[in-house]
């Protein structure tokens, strides 16, 4: 029993992953969100502070394990769209400021 415990929040994370990915923050209107090039290279020059560090943020603002992250546009900068999967098994949400590094208002 403590087997399926374990393998049913894993599944629905991964099924969800694949349903829904950070979509959830986008607006219709909005563009779309940044390929892994285009990430790197905004890393690369400094625009952005790299996905590690919003990773460390989300986990110390909501816990779990990152399952997945992008990067897109909002408003003038860019946001880190991160979902996590809480020790309880339930999915969280938090948008990064790609700039500072920091939770965005709306958190």
């Amino acid at each position: 029993m403590s087997f399926m415990r374990v393998i049913i929040p894993f599944a629905v994370a991964a099924v969800l992953s694949v349903l829904a990915p950070a979509a959830a923050f986008a607006d219709d209107d909005a563009p779309a969100c940044l390929s892994e090039s285009e990430l790197r290279h905004l890393v690369n020059s400094g625009a952005v502070v790299p996905q590690i560090y919003a990773f460390r943020t989300a986990r110390s603002r909501i816990g779990g394990d990152v399952i997945s992250a992008s990067l897109c546009p909002k408003d003038a900068g860019f946001v880190y769209n991160i979902t996590t999967l809480t020790k309880d098994g339930k999915l969280a949400r938090i948008q990064i400021d790609a700039v500072t590094g920091k939770p965005t208002d709306s958190q």
